[in-house]
């Protein structure tokens, strides 16, 4: 945490990129409320949002991030090498969660009926907004590097790693009622990358608790 503040109160393009992935998380944030409300609310295929098109975008900044702060630790030296390599792993999270919004998108044109999860719809609305609740705390932490409000998002991440630990353990042993075949499968696929979702917005919310060699870790 303390690298991170201490790069971010200078004014170089590690900054500007800080700042722009802030923006692309806030943008995932509201990516995510419209590519679940599509899987889980209608029985529309088609989105209002062009989810390849940004995945394209996402991954061209990750590139050019990358090659500013090269650039930029070539020139400061090992001083902000512990910062820029934090960043790092911040940016890959953002590019990872973009990829799972897009399998979120691909299943809905798969399964284009309204997904239902049956006898466990209960706990999937739960793990939804847990989600969303890290996923809030996750952008306040980075918003205002707020070490404690990273910790808080932490916290959520055990609780919902085992409910869907839990549930899919029941898909499993087909002891859930209410689906058929496919929805059974739909909805198990969509627990995984919700799953996978909360795992990388821990990872960058650890980036304001942890040391560099920690990050995706508990204290």
């Amino acid at each position: 945490m303390k690298e991170l503040l201490y790069l971010f109160t200078k004014k170089n393009d590690i900054d500007e990129i800080f700042e722009q992935t802030y923006d692309i998380l806030t943008k995932e944030y509201k990516t995510f409320i419209e590519v679940r409300k599509q899987l889980r609310e209608t029985n529309q295929c088609e989105s209002k949002i062009d989810i390849q098109k940004e995945d394209k975008k996402i991954n061209r900044f990750q590139m050019q991030a990358r090659r500013k702060i090269f650039t930029e630790l070539a020139l400061s030296g090992a001083e902000d090498l512990n910062a820029g390599l934090i960043l790092m792993c911040i940016l890959t999270d953002v590019e990872r969660i973009g990829d799972y919004f897009k399998n979120i998108v691909e299943l809905a044109k798969s399964y284009p009926k309204m997904l239902h999860g049956g006898e466990i719809e209960e706990n999937v609305q739960w793990v939804e907004k847990r989600m969303l609740a890290i996923f809030e705390l996750t952008l306040e932490a980075f918003k205002n590097r707020d070490e404690d409000i990273g910790r808080k998002a932490m916290e959520l991440h055990p609780e919902v790693t085992g409910t869907i630990h839990k549930a899919l353990n029941q898909l499993l042993q087909n002891e859930v009622g209410g689906l058929n075949p496919g929805e059974a499968v739909a909805i198990s696929l969509y627990l995984r990358f919700l799953k996978r979702i909360t795992s990388h917005l821990t990872n960058i919310a650890s980036s304001f608790v942890n040391p560099m060699e920690r990050i995706g870790y508990s204290e």
